[in-house]
């Protein structure tokens, strides 16, 4: 049911190659989730082989950006994802029918057990597809903000701020880790803007990131985290279900 497949011609250029080569575009596995990353930068001229790929809908919300530029990543991101979708389904992308559950996740109509998330920050999008349960995604560019200080100070709570300002020269990658591991989270439950970052609260020991509490009685068992990095400099995490997932990143074909 979850064979391999040509990989699709649209994203050689696009998907970013870190280590080895990926031949085929691999099935997906029970028990194994795929990270893809892409870059959202490309030529005019992909922009619009991308833009054709899209709905109706989807070319309507991309005209109401007011910047080129993010009229440009939205196309990229959303493209992608159609694409990388229509491959593991075989079908084509503009077969591809995507709704809002009732907290505004997206799902897929064709396909409800092919579960998936994305995240977009700057030049670079990550998609986390499983066939076991929800994922959440969420990256970010490590990047200097002026309101660092006021946004550690809303965002993080007293066990997290001793963490993050303990070393000043670790304070901005760590405030973007710890972004990461409560959006990945947010986003894996569902939950969205109802259950703000403060209410969260994450540890990071030797590695380790762990989830210490869940104010107001959501969901907080189950749930794994695995950070991860990107050239830019990126740092991202992923949250799954499961114990012994093979997280697999997926790469380049050889062209």
């Amino acid at each position: 049911m979850y064979e391999e497949a040509e990989f699709p011609e649209l994203l050689k250029n696009v998907i970013i190659q870190h280590q080895p080569i990926t031949m085929n575009f691999p099935g997906l596995l029970k028990g194994e989730i795929h990270l893809w990353t892409a870059s959202l930068t490309a030529s005019p001229e992909k922009i619009e082989e991308l833009r054709l790929v899209l709905s109706p809908e989807e070319q309507l919300r991309a005209s109401y950006f007011k910047y080129e530029s993010k009229q440009h990543d939205y196309i990229m991101s959303q493209a992608v994802l159609r694409v990388l979708i229509s491959t593991y389904l075989h079908i084509a992308p503009g077969d591809v029918i995507m709704q809002a559950r009732k907290k505004g996740k997206p799902f897929l109509v064709n396909d409800p057990s092919l579960f998936f998330n994305i995240s977009n920050s700057h030049e670079v999008g990550v998609y986390a597809f499983s066939r076991d349960a929800e994922v959440g995604v969420d990256i970010e560019k490590i990047r200097e903000l002026p309101d660092l200080d006021e946004l550690i100070d809303k965002n993080m709570t007293s066990g997290e701020k001793a963490i993050i300002l303990k070393d000043p020269d670790k304070k901005l990658s760590l405030f973007f880790q710890f972004w990461t591991f409560k959006e990945s989270y947010l986003k894996a439950i569902g939950e969205g803007m109802r259950l703000t970052p403060d209410n969260l609260e994450f540890s990071l020991s030797e590695g380790k990131i762990g989830l210490r509490s869940v104010k107001f009685g959501f969901e907080a068992s189950d749930w794994q985290f695995k950070d991860f990095a990107r050239r830019g400099p990126y740092t991202g995490t992923l949250t799954h279900k499961g114990r012994g997932t093979v997280i697999r990143d997926m790469y380049l074909p050889h062209q």
